[in-house]
Formats: C-alpha cells, sequence, structure tokens
C-alpha cells in the first residue's frame, strides 16, 4: 500500500513554523557541502586529519576526513 501526502495536508502548519521547517531542511541538505568546506580550508591550514577529526567531533570518519584531505591536496581547485 501507497500512501500519498497531498499538500492540503499541511494546511494547518502557519507560515512561521513553515518558514522556519523550510529553513531547517536547506541547512540540513547544505551541511555536508558546508562540512567538506571547512575540512578543505583546516587541511590549507596545515590542520592534520585526526586533528580535524576531533574538532568536528566523529562526525565524519578518520578515514573519510584523511581522504578529502588527501584529494584536496592533490587538486586544490577542485
Amino acid at each position: 500500500m501507497t500512501i500519498a501526502l497531498e499538500h492540503a495536508t499541511l494546511t494547518g502548519v502557519d507560515e512561521e513554523t513553515r518558514d522556519a521547517l523550510s529553513a531547517a531542511a536547506a541547512a540540513y541538505r547544505q551541511a555536508p557541502a558546508a562540512l567538506k568546506a571547512a575540512i578543505r580550508a583546516a587541511a590549507d591550514r596545515g590542520d592534520r586529519p585526526a586533528d580535524i577529526v576531533k574538532a568536528i567531533g566523529h562526525v565524519w570518519t578518520y578515514d573519510y576526513v584523511a581522504r578529502l584531505v588527501r584529494e584536496h591536496r592533490r587538486n586544490p581547485a577542485g
């Protein structure tokens, strides 16, 4: 069984709540790109992957952060 939610089901959400939810969802969608950019900037300043992982509260693994840093150092423009 498939359940489809129509726009009309959100009529009970006021405009302020809808705007807050929309802003939170946009921030959530943009978060990975923003975190990658911050990691690349830290790498540019010479920070080590292990220190970056600690600073981001282990949100991403050491292996993943180290790979991002390596790839960035190989191709800083990309």
